[in-house]
């Protein structure tokens, strides 16, 4: 190994130069292997031989620096959820729904009679569900037909799908409610000292997380409707997303932490300053089941085994208060402080 600074210097020069030489193709699969499109896009300005092998490398690895903005609400943008088809729904302060398809507003639906906190599409994709601080539980179709109301006592913050047919809300009741889409209450789960703020299942549909103002987050058994663990979250717990893996899941809190659970309630991992101090408000697991979206007063791209942030997003307008990945793998979409939804390239491998 080199011992004095030059040495090292014109070591790495060389090594450098060797790289450079490599032919064109070889060289953009060398580009293919760095963790963010982000960086491959931004060696091609370098020189020509990587610019040549950037295009080669970004034909595989497709990226764009483009922001679409989808503006038409009139209030915050409170939540947003992806259809397999690519469309994107999004629910506002302003008590409507929109429909967007290629960055356009295909439909526009007064839904509640006050604001809508949550939406999520059923497997299929021909149903969606809407909760909103009227207590109102809602089904609709995608083409704007409402199927069913479901009446609850209270606000409803959140909600998570479990399978086609069965739902889960939660609220200022304190307790987690699982309903079948034809309207019948299947469960109460009772257990929360708090408001209930976020929810989540498992992709087997197994168990519901759920996190609450008493510091908590809970983990549900859905076939026996008994509560599996409770985690202590030490803080006001405002987001949850489980990992594809559906063995972990992670938690963020209003002191701006992040934390990575086992469903069992053992803590893995404890991550600060992922949201510079702020409180987290979303959180997104991606599908290489390594990494994830923190939203908030930024939006990060971190490792969900260190910590280690990959990427901070400058497309945000004030607090993104919801985030969803969109069905290609590539993008993801976000709440905007500008009464507006905005879909960005997250830049990790697919």
């Amino acid at each position: 190994m080199p011992t004095t600074r030059a040495a090292r210097a014109a070591a790495r020069e060389a090594a450098a130069r060797r790289l450079l030489e490599l032919p064109t193709d070889v060289l953009a699969l060398v580009l293919y292997q760095l963790s963010l499109a982000h960086d491959i896009a931004a060696v091609a300005p370098t020189c020509r031989a990587l610019c040549d092998a950037a295009k080669l490398a970004l034909k595989l690895r497709p990226f764009s620096g483009e922001v679409v903005n989808l503006a038409g609400h009139t209030d915050i943008v409170n939540c947003v959820t992806a259809v397999s088809d690519g469309r994107i729904i999004t629910g506002s302060h302003d008590r409507n729904i929109k429909v967007w398809r290629d960055g356009a507003c295909e439909r526009s639906i007064q839904a509640h009679i006050h604001m809508v906190r949550a939406v999520a599409v059923l497997p299929g994709g021909a149903r969606f569900v809407s909760v909103a601080n009227d207590g109102s539980a809602k089904v609709w179709m995608l083409d704007g037909t409402l199927e069913r109301t479901i009446q609850t006592d209270g606000l409803l913050f959140d909600l998570a799908v479990i399978d086609g047919e069965h739902f889960a809300t939660g609220g200022s009741q304190k307790w987690v409610k699982l309903f079948h889409i034809d309207g019948t209450l299947v469960a109460t789960l009772q257990g929360h000292d708090g408001y209930v703020l976020a929810l989540a299942a498992t992709p087997d549909g197994q168990y519901i997380i759920s996190t609450s103002l008493d510091e908590t987050i809970k983990v549900w058994d859905v076939a026996t409707k008994s509560l599996l663990s409770t985690c202590e979250g030490r803080n006001h717990v405002h987001a949850v997303a489980v990992m594809p893996d559906g063995q972990r899941f992670l938690s963020g809190a209003g002191d701006g932490t992040v934390r990575v659970w086992l469903l069992d309630g053992t803590l893995k991992n404890l991550f600060f300053r992922l949201n510079d101090y702020r409180a987290v408000e979303a959180l997104v697991a991606m599908p290489d089941n390594q990494h994830a979206l923190v939203g908030g007063y930024s939006i990060k791209l971190f490792n969900v085994n260190d910590g280690a942030v990959l990427r901070t997003f400058t497309h945000l307008r004030g607090v993104g208060s919801c985030l969803a990945l969109l069905p290609d793998g590539l993008r993801f979409v976000s709440s905007s402080g500008n009464h507006a939804a905005r879909i960005a390239y997250h830049g990790l491998a697919p």
